[in-house]
């Protein structure tokens, strides 16, 4: 059975990846590309697909305005870079989502869901999920102690985390602190459009990779732009997930 099949992307490098994992199941027959909410609704509307793939922020109406506009209610697969607390409503409800950057393993769990469970998105699931991430709180700054001060990093100003000897430092422009935090705490609650894991010890603020570079032995690393020029080990289970955010 062809499962027709609407995508809903304003990035076109996202929109073309989602296309490429989609080739793989014979299953999906892609019937439509929309670029923004307002041409979500019109397709949706027109076409009346199974599946669409949603993503959340959109152009001119937000992933939750289309929804709150059509009225064909196709299978929903939310697209969005929000961190898993924000999406744990989804995963209690058996209403799927991708994380951004996604996998073929991952795709296929979800049209796998979707096939067995035949589930639509609910209004009151909707509602929930669309408060959590409206009200959605990163943290604007981290606590660190220095001697006997407790000063606030604004989290801006954080170049990069990294684990040594079971702690964890925050580092900024020409300063490391201690903090009190696990890497993988601070994975969950940090903004992913921000922050970006690179390596198992590594998590780095996306806004001051001033450039990646490969070694002759072809080795990735991403050069910093802190006083120091730092120059930070890209791990190999991390380095598909830079290739795809910055395209290289």
């Amino acid at each position: 059975m062809q499962i027709r099949t609407l995508l809903v992307e304003d990035e076109i490098p996202a929109m073309e990846r989602m296309r490429n994992l989609l080739s793989s199941f014979p299953e999906i027959e892609i019937i439509g590309e929309a670029e923004d909410g307002t041409s979500a609704v019109k397709l949706i509307s027109s076409l009346k697909p199974d599946l669409v793939f949603l993503d959340i922020r959109l152009p001119e109406l937000s992933g939750f305005q289309v929804l709150e506009k059509i009225t064909h209610l196709p299978k929903i697969i939310f697209v969005t870079a929000y961190d898993k607390y924000a999406i744990k409503a989804f995963e209690e409800n058996a209403v799927d989502y991708l994380l951004k950057p996604t996998s073929l393993e991952r795709v296929k769990k979800a049209i796998d869901k979707v096939i067995l469970m035949n589930e639509k998105l609910e209004p009151q699931l909707l509602s929930i999920l669309k408060n959590m991430i409206e009200r959605g709180k990163y943290p604007e700054h981290f606590s660190v102690k220095v001697k006997d001060e407790i000063l606030l990093i604004p989290t801006d100003s954080v170049y990069w985390f990294n684990s040594s000897d079971k702690y964890v430092f925050l580092q900024t422009f020409d300063h490391e602190y201690f903090l009190d935090f696990t890497l993988k705490k601070l994975e969950e609650i940090l903004d992913p459009n921000k922050f970006v894991r690179i390596h198992k010890s590594v998590i780095a603020a996306t806004a001051h990779i001033n450039k990646i570079k490969k070694s002759f032995t072809g080795k990735y690393s991403a050069v910093m732009s802190d006083n120091k020029k730092t120059s930070l080990e890209i791990g190999r289970t991390y380095l598909p997930i830079l290739k795809d955010k910055y395209h290289f």
